[in-house]
């Protein structure tokens, strides 16, 4: 078992793998910058990582063998209003985590995104040409250049997940959740097609890549190539609610600060060439999503976080 540090530890992904990595016996330590993560058997530490020097610090105090680094500034809008920040959070922070992981020999891996490409095929693998066309991309492809120049060895895995946030902050999958279980509408774009994982078979399959000794860039997808329309209504069918409640929108239309790709599905061509890994299909995703709240996760999951400081 190894001593990992996961940083971002109170957002989406950050907060599952802090739960699904002490459940499979690691010694975790949990680094956020507003949010303490407070949990029995997991050590806590808080840090702006994208501060001079901080990361080093942290890195050096803790000692991790393995550092999974998920903190970054994922609101596509946000990021297009303020490019400074996007960059300052996606790329340099990135940057300074690779940095310090080599100092303290630690190894690596660095949470990138489909949207480093540009959305206008789908079906891309690891050896496609990066082309984004927002600044979230653009700053995430950027991340991703700096971590391989700090170091050679780092995990770099583009993925797209849905799952149980631990704040009140939702994400997709609660979004249409919220809705449809009020017997409201939420309108689904036709027009925006993706690969999504459910964040705890993600953390999973992250574990798995890093005991393996993998390096350099993976695509770690779901297995269902969907419309986020479409996606909105499976969902309400895995968890007994009206599908068509879920209606058909065009991402054309929404108004947003940022461009969207439109088809960013991705394959997983070099982990299913070189691994034994399954990429588990959208059905079973969802269905697990629904169990995780029946059996308990979700409870243990939103108290992992404690209240801003």
């Amino acid at each position: 078992m190894a001593r990992i540090l996961v940083t971002g530890a109170s957002g989406l992904l950050g907060a599952n793998l802090v739960l699904e990595a002490a459940d499979a016996g690691h010694q975790v330590i949990a680094a956020s910058h507003l949010h303490p993560v407070a949990s029995g058997g997991v050590e806590a530490c808080i840090g702006d990582l994208s501060r001079p020097g901080e990361a080093r610090r942290l890195l050096e105090t803790c000692r991790p063998e393995w550092v999974i680094h998920c903190a970054a500034l994922t609101d596509l809008d946000l990021c297009e209003t303020n490019s400074s920040l996007a960059y300052r959070l996606n790329t340099e922070m990135a940057a300074a985590v690779a940095r310090a992981s080599q100092s303290v020999g630690a190894r690596l891996l660095h949470i990138s995104t489909d949207a480093v490409f540009d959305g206008r095929r789908g079906g891309y693998v690891e050896d496609d040409v990066p082309a984004p066309v927002n600044v979230y991309g653009k700053s995430k492809l950027a991340g991703e250049e700096e971590v391989a120049r700090a170091d050679r060895e780092a995990l770099i895995v583009r993925t797209n997940f849905f799952g149980w946030n631990p704040r009140a902050n939702r994400g997709l999958a609660e979004w249409f959740l919220s809705g449809l279980e009020d017997g409201r509408q939420r309108p689904g774009f036709t027009d925006v097609w993706v690969t999504p994982i459910l964040v705890n078979d993600l953390s999973r399959i992250l574990l798995r890549m890093l005991e393996a000794g993998l390096f350099g860039v993976y695509h770690v997808p779901g297995a269902d190539c969907v419309s986020k329309y479409a996606f909105g209504e499976r969902l309400g069918r895995t968890f007994d609610l009206d599908p068509l409640l879920v209606t058909q929108a065009s991402v054309e239309d929404a108004q947003l600060a940022a461009p969207r790709g439109k088809q960013l599905c991705l394959q997983a061509a070099r982990l299913l060439a070189e691994t034994d890994i399954d990429l588990p299909g959208l059905d079973l995703g969802l269905s697990r999503l629904r169990d995780l709240r029946r059996t308990g996760f979700l409870d243990r999951l939103r108290g992992l976080v404690r209240s801003q400081a």
